[in-house]
This record gives C-alpha cells, sequence and structure tokens, in this order.
C-alpha cells in the first residue's frame, strides 16, 4: 500500500531532446507527479517511476516546442536558451 514514509520526493535530472532538466518527482497515492521548476508549465504523472520519467521527458519537451512557437508568433527568437530556466532572446 502507499506509505509517505517510505515514498519520498525525488529530484532527478531527465535527458530531452533539448538538454537535462532537473524534474521533481513527488509520490500520491497511486504513483508519482513530475513538475520541472526550470520549465514553467510542466506537470505529468506515471503509475510508476519509470512511467513517471518517461512522462516527464515527454512533458518537458512539449512545454518547450509549444513556447518556442509562441514566441515565432510574436516575432521573437525561436531558439531557446537553456540554463536554469528556459528563456528566450
Amino acid at each position: 500500500g502507499y506509505n509517505k514514509t517510505i515514498m519520498k520526493k525525488l529530484k532527478i535530472n531527465i535527458k530531452t531532446d533539448y538538454g537535462i532538466f532537473e524534474c521533481v518527482f513527488e509520490p500520491d497515492e497511486v504513483g508519482y507527479v513530475v513538475t520541472c521548476p526550470s520549465v514553467e508549465g510542466v506537470v505529468s504523472w506515471g503509475k510508476n517511476l519509470s512511467e513517471a520519467k518517461k512522462m516527464a521527458k515527454e512533458a518537458v519537451e512539449l512545454c518547450i516546442e509549444a513556447k518556442v512557437q509562441e514566441n515565432i508568433g510574436k516575432g521573437k527568437a525561436a531558439r531557446p536558451v537553456i540554463g536554469n530556466r528556459l528563456t528566450f532572446r
């Protein structure tokens, strides 16, 4: 069963097509909720850690791609600058 004292929040680096991002994996009653503090909008979930990692990679990549398209539409630079936080120049 679910035991919060055993399942702790984890910080794991996830390799994506756009670089490596630290994601936070927080256990809930049936899996892991995933966020990525450096990429706004990333929230995902997986029934186990392996699935949560795959979902995190996909969520990070989709959020970056959406931001690129949004910036192109605004006439801004299309290339993201990836550091501590995702920004555009």
